[in-house]
Parts: structure tokens; sequence; C-alpha cells
């Protein structure tokens, strides 16, 4: 037999439960299996020739995913916390999402495989109360964070624009000419509640708390390559501002789309997102990227584009409040 339809047929075995069916109980094969090659079902009757040891490999290779499954929650507490609290079987509930994902393989790639089972997590009936939706849309929104910024990294993180915003970067210098954008490596998403002692207690909040119905506004946001993201709450014009700066913009043209908001006042909220590192002048990460560039380069270190995201458990900082 062909070495490689050996081996497309076992992968196509290992995720179709009809072909499975086939193959371990000889009831189920009055037709030939859906649309197979007669090479195929030839293989397919070999492997139906040693039931025990083939079935065994199938129930590894599905239990390895599910353990996949759960351990990819690790990196979101939130969710995590969500359904250890349940009153379900979580083993069940892995393996249900693996067999709805027909069985994808994702290796390594944990956050792709936490993407899938929040995204399942979110239609299933047991998490349907606002709260638990307003968790699992942070997390799933923390997710698509990583998971762009492991297929782009930054030059300069956050942290390195707090340390020259610290330094004295301040956006108020030029503010005329100067011009502001929110920084690749966070996002902001809202709420329906107040998640703040769940967001500051991710491992262990009480899922049976009784939550403020108030819409809030959470930046999320990862410090440097190395870091687990983290939290803060911001108002709602603060939101709106980062939003803006989606697209760089100058201290007027916010005030613009913010109904003539008094520059100072935009300028304030500026300063507090970029205490946090998640705005940017533009200016200012010019200086930071050569001065990240001449540090890489004296230190022998890596490019941006080698830059990793952690695989470990994601912080649950305390949040913190903009203006």
């Amino acid at each position: 037999m062909d070495a490689r339809l050996v081996w497309d047929t076992w992968r196509r075995l290992l995720t179709d439960d009809r072909l499975a069916k086939w193959v371990m109980y000889p009831d189920s094969r009055a037709a030939d299996p859906y649309g197979c090659t007669a090479d195929e079902v030839a293989i397919l009757a070999d492997y139906a020739d040693t039931p025990a040891p083939t079935e065994s490999n199938i129930g590894m290779y599905r239990r390895g995913l599910t353990r996949n499954a759960l351990g990819a929650l690790d990196l979101v507490p939130l969710t995590r916390r969500l359904l250890h609290a349940s009153r379900l079987d979580i083993e069940e509930v892995a393996t249900e999402f693996v067999q709805s994902a027909g069985y994808a393989d994702n290796g390594p790639c944990f956050w792709r495989t936490a993407a899938g089972f929040v995204a399942y997590l979110a239609g299933r009936p047991e998490f349907f109360s606002g709260a638990q939706q307003d968790v699992l849309a942070i997390d799933a929104a923390a997710i698509a964070l990583a998971r762009r910024l492991g297929e782009s990294a930054p030059v300069v993180w956050p942290d390195s624009a707090v340390a020259a915003f610290s330094a004295g970067a301040s956006p108020r210098a030029d503010l005329e000419s100067a011009r502001f954008f929110a920084h690749p490596a966070a996002t902001v998403v809202s709420s329906s509640c107040d998640l703040t002692s769940w967001i500051e207690s991710p491992f262990d909040f009480d899922v049976g708390q009784e939550l403020e119905a108030s819409t809030r506004h959470w930046l999320i946001y990862v410090p440097s390559a190395e870091a687990a993201h983290e939290y803060a709450e911001l108002s709602e014009r603060a939101a709106r501002v980062f939003a803006l700066l989606r697209v760089p913009k100058s201290v007027a043209e916010v005030s613009l789309a913010l109904d003539n908001l008094h520059g100072a006042d935009v300028v304030s909220v500026i300063d507090s997102l970029a205490g946090f590192g998640v705005v940017v002048c533009g200016s200012d990460l010019l200086n930071l990227t050569v001065q990240e560039q001449q540090l890489h380069a004296e230190k022998g270190g890596h490019s941006a584009g080698d830059l990793h995201l952690p695989s470990h458990l994601t912080s649950g900082a305390a949040t913190h409040e903009t203006t």
C-alpha cells in the first residue's frame, strides 16, 4: 500500500466518527464508507482487523485533544474559572468541544485552541447570563490580541513606551503637529456588568456573586513580549479616544470627533493612556524604534519577527482607572 495514502486515511479515521464506527462495528459495514476509494476501504479494513489497538489509538488521540483543550484555557483564567465553577463535567464539555471542532489538532498553537473553546462555550446555554457572556467576550478579545501579536510583533512594546513617557517624552510636546495612535498591543472591549472583582481575582472569583449591571470599558494590553496580558478599566471618554486613535490623529482631530471637546481634556485623556504605553506619539515612536534597534544590535538580540508571546497563565492584574 502507498504509505502516504495509509497516513492520510488514518488521519481521516481519527477525525471522522462515521469512519471510526465503520471500522469498529461490523454491523455498520453494509455499504462502502462515505465516498472512500477502493484502496482507502482496503486500508480501513486492515484497521478493522485489529479492533483493539485501533480503538485504543483513536481514543488516545482524542483524549489528548481533550487535555489540550482544557490546558489551553489556562491562557484565559476568567473563562477557565467559569467552566470549573459550573456544575458541568469539564472533561465531557471539553470532549464535546473537540468533537464539534472536527477533532482538529492545533499542536502547540494553544491560543488557536483557546479561541475555539471560548467561542464554543459562548454558544452553550449554561453560559448565557450577561456576566458570563461578558467574560467570554473579554477573553475572546484577549485571545485575538495575542494571536495578532504572535503574527506581527511590534518593534516597541508598551513597557518601553511607558518608560519613555515617564522620562519626559510627554505627548504635550508639539501638540499642534503631533499625531497620536493606539498601540497595536492593546485593545478595548466593553461589558454590560461591573466585572472588577472577577478580573482582580481571575482564579477564584465567586461565580454566584451578583454583579452590578453597568456598562464598563476594559483596556486589554500586553506590556512586553515576555508578559501576559493585563487589564485596566477606562472611562467612556478614554475608550472613545482609544478607538479614534486606531487611525493616527492630532489633538484637534480627536477634539472635533468628540463634539469639540476642549483640547486640554483631550490631552489629559491621551496622557492617561500614554501612561500605560497604549497611546504613542508618532515622533516618540520613531525615536523609540531607533533606540530599541540599537539596543538589540548591541546585545545581539532578536529582531521583532523573532519575538514570542508567553504560553503560560495570563495574569489577572488589578484594574486601574483612567480619566
